[in-house]
């Protein structure tokens, strides 16, 4: 079997230093993306004795250090594509040249990459090179297997697994516990031969210079921003005290309403200060902000905000979801629609990507929104490199710049840093996770849009054969107002007492780190993070966390952060509004029974708005409830 495996060198997380809004990579530490070390390990465990592993890579020269660590973890030989002409390459434009070389090479039986990167979190690469080689695709592998000509692989989802079957040759990303990185020490790479590593320039390709490097990129990044803590930092010398802190910076209730026509402004004056190339003008095409989702609570936050973008620019907002949820659209026109378009039949990724395109690529509207779920990158990533158009990952803000264009304000290294960035392709495109935008006023008058078919798409060549979810109400967590987050320090055996708390925060819903997650304690759709859910609760306590970027960044929405830790050095406390220092088992139970003894959960449920303008808190299941409803395996010949 020959396995090609896709690397990427990435800066250390260290501090950073910034230079006329440019990240300074000059004397940062370099390595390799952890999720890489994994599809490079699993590559070589697969490949046997008898395969053959080649690992591809893009960068300057000392990318070519990437290389040699896999390449002693294993691997055969390397493939390093290094010249200026290369430079600048936004996702699009890496993804072009990566496939070119991979075809150069080939062919293969399987392309192997990690899930994402840690640095730009987009996740979008490998599905973009998948789809310039013309093969089947899929994300988040935690368990594989090959036999013969044929793959079976269970996949990380949002709220649970997913079991998929497809033949080879195919390409699919690694989850973080697919198996143990790829490591070696700096002494056993440096030892690696020279002649091992096969290095490409622009010319070697057999691609048109206008498709790669800076002028092949659909993107273009302005100047970034570092994102300091703004957290209070606060810590409370008693369980009253905190209480009492909580009061004063209002977790309990919601503030005032304020006109925040002058906070719209200042975004819209921020964009002013990006330089956008051309004349900003849309090509002939629709005036339009379309949203494809397959969730309803997404669907609202999507249109919401298309809403506000679509006043911006005097157009219309477009709603795009499939027939498995046609039967939840009522309440669209309210969001924000004014039309809906329904594909027929398209259970998967590829399914729903394939007629997403065709019909964006008749209509050209001003920019498209998908779902930031682990499916919905799929399919924008698909979508991006069939029409050849501008992709955004993980957006956390947009707005619109002054001559018009959209510009998506992106996280990376986990949060610390922010990016704005700006398309020039006919369609802008961005995903944007659940959650991280709250729901806009509805439209209380306005009337939901008949639905229009789009023709059933293509088959899949991947195919979903079992279903696995963990959660009875994957929503909750994403529209909660009140959330309590546990970490690795508050074990299933105490998970009562966080019960009590969470009743006494007027049943707040409960949230978890990966590794409470990994270890099956809550289920994975309970999870907050990088690989999990983003948040923004009016109030979030986090208990028995230690703060973690990789779990932060989940929660760096919520209006106000709590924290309980017994180490007085915890990241956490840097980070959060008000710190509690001491053990859990004893402050938890005190401080149940002080916010029990001020009435704070019917202050909390009076509280909550009705439905349609801001999100609602439900009443969850408990901890022990969840942890009984885990696992349920659904058989499916596609995806509910």
């Amino acid at each position: 079997m020959r396995i090609a495996v896709l690397v990427k060198q990435i800066p250390a997380p260290v501090e950073f230093r910034m230079q006329d809004g440019r990240l300074v990579r000059d004397g940062v530490p370099l390595e390799v993306n952890a999720y890489c070390r994994r599809a490079n390990a699993k590559a070589v465990e697969l490949a046997g004795p008898d395969g053959e592993v080649v690992v591809f890579t893009m960068g300057p020269p000392a990318a070519a250090d990437a290389l040699r660590e896999m390449i002693a973890c294993g691997a055969h030989r390397g493939v390093h594509l290094c010249d200026p002409a290369l430079a600048g390459a936004d996702t699009l434009a890496t993804a072009v040249a990566l496939a070119a070389a991979i075809r150069h090479q080939g062919p293969f039986d399987l392309v192997l990459a990690g899930l994402n990167s840690l640095d730009s979190d987009t996740g979008q690469v490998p599905v973009e090179v998948a789809e310039l080689l013309d093969l089947p695709f899929a994300a988040g592998v935690r368990e594989l297997d090959v036999t013969g000509g044929a793959f079976t692989a269970k996949l990380e989802t949002d709220d649970g697994y997913y079991t998929v079957t497809g033949d080879l040759p195919a390409a699919l990303s690694t989850a973080e516990r697919l198996c143990a990185p790829s490591k070696a020490l700096p002494e056993e790479y440096a030892a690696v031969a020279d002649d091992r590593i096969l290095r490409l320039t622009a010319a070697d390709l057999d691609v048109p210079p206008e498709q790669l490097g800076a002028p092949g990129s659909p993107t273009s990044v302005g100047p970034i921003r570092v994102l300091t803590a703004s957290r209070r930092a606060l810590r409370a010398t008693s369980v009253g005290h905190a209480v009492d802190l909580l009061e004063e910076l209002g977790a309990f209730s919601d503030p005032p309403e304020s006109d925040d026509t002058g906070e719209e402004e200042a975004s819209r004056a921020s964009a002013a200060l990006l330089a956008v190339d051309g004349d900003g003008q849309h090509p002939a095409g629709e005036r339009s902000v379309w949203c494809f989702f397959t969730e309803p609570g997404v669907g609202a936050e999507l249109l919401g905000e298309a809403a506000e973008l679509a006043a911006w620019i005097s157009g219309t907002v477009t709603a795009v979801t499939t027939t498995a949820n046609a039967a939840n659209t009522s309440g669209l026109g309210a969001a924000g629609a004014d039309r809906l378009l329904v594909i027929e039949s398209a259970t998967e990724p590829s399914e729903q990507a394939a007629a997403l395109a065709a019909a964006a690529a008749r209509s050209l509207p001003w920019a498209l929104l998908v779902e930031g779920t682990r499916s919905g990158r799929v399919v924008a990533s698909i979508v991006a490199a069939r029409c050849g158009w501008g992709l955004t990952g993980d957006a956390v803000g947009l707005e619109v710049s002054p001559d018009g264009r959209l510009v998506a304000w992106k996280p990376a290294f986990g949060g610390r840093l922010q990016v704005p960035i700006l398309s020039r392709s006919p369609v802008q495109m961005a995903t944007i996770r659940p959650g991280v935008l709250a729901l806009r006023p509805s439209r209380p008058d306005a009337i939901d849009p008949t639905a229009e078919m789009l023709p059933a798409p293509e088959r899949a060549r991947i195919r979903t054969v079992a279903v696995e979810r963990d959660d009875d109400d994957t929503g909750e967590l994403r529209r909660a107002r009140i959330v309590v987050a546990v970490g690795v320090g508050v074990e299933p055996d105490g998970y009562p007492v966080i019960d009590e708390l969470r009743a006494a925060l007027g049943d707040a819903a409960l949230g978890a780190t990966r590794r409470v997650t990994d270890q099956g304690w809550v289920p994975r759709s309970r999870q907050i993070g990088v690989t999990g859910h983003a948040v923004s609760p009016r109030l979030l306590v986090a208990v028995g966390s230690s703060g973690r970027f990789n779990h932060t960044v989940g929660i760096r929405n919520a209006g106000v952060l709590m924290a309980v830790n017994s180490n007085p050095d915890a990241e956490i406390f840097d980070q959060v509004d008000v710190g509690l220092i001491g053990e859990w088992q004893t402050i938890v139970p005190a401080l149940t029974a002080e916010l029990n003894k001020r009435g704070v959960a019917d202050r909390i449920r009076s509280s909550d708005p009705p439905a349609g303008g801001t999100a609602t808190t439900r009443r969850g299941m408990r901890v022990s409830d969840l942890r009984a409803s885990r696992a349920k395996p659904v058989r499916a010949s596609g995806r509910p």
